[in-house]
């Protein structure tokens, strides 16, 4: 299988929300109604919204891969588009714009689908992302949006409460 065809009916199959069968009828489904598959599998077989967006992450970072953000220029001008709770509660980091006017933003995988939504509505261009590694991406927020009162052990007990949940 090539990476630009991940299907999100294999990733929920492989995260084990779904099972083949299900799957088959989910797309059998859309064939009829043209609904996308995760709201049908939603409807069909109680599959969470979380699940669905976690398969959406990661048939997106599967396609895209991560960025390395040690290798990249930032673009101050881009950096002013947020602020620096937006910043930090969307874990969104623009990085530049390019010349055809579409801004590089890197974004955590745990905050992708907020991050989205955050953009679509509130930035005025358009937007694409790259997954950058959560950590490396905290790094370069402290560096481009910082914040003195978050320590490295507050990030860390952020981070340890995130992974609990």
């Amino acid at each position: 299988m090539t990476r630009n065809t991940i299907k999100i009916g294999e990733i929920l199959i492989e995260q084990g929300v779904l099972s083949e069968q299900q799957v088959f009828e989910v797309l059998e489904a859309q064939k009829q109604h043209r609904m996308p598959f995760g709201v049908l599998a939603e409807r069909m077989f109680d599959v969470t919204l979380h699940s669905i967006e976690n398969a959406w992450v990661e048939q997106y970072h599967r396609f895209t891969g991560t960025i390395d953000l040690s290798g990249e220029k930032f673009d101050n001008e881009a950096l002013r588009v947020l602020n620096r709770r937006q910043a930090w509660q969307f874990e969104l980091l623009p990085i530049r714009t390019e010349p055809d006017g579409e801004m590089l933003v890197a974004a955590s995988a745990n905050r992708l689908a907020r991050a989205v939504t955050f953009a679509a509505n509130r930035i005025d261009r358009a937007v694409y992302f790259r997954i950058a590694e959560q950590e490396q991406l905290r790094d370069f927020l402290q560096q481009h949006y910082p914040m003195p009162e978050l320590s490295r052990e507050i990030i860390q007990k952020a981070r340890d409460l995130a992974e609990s949940a």
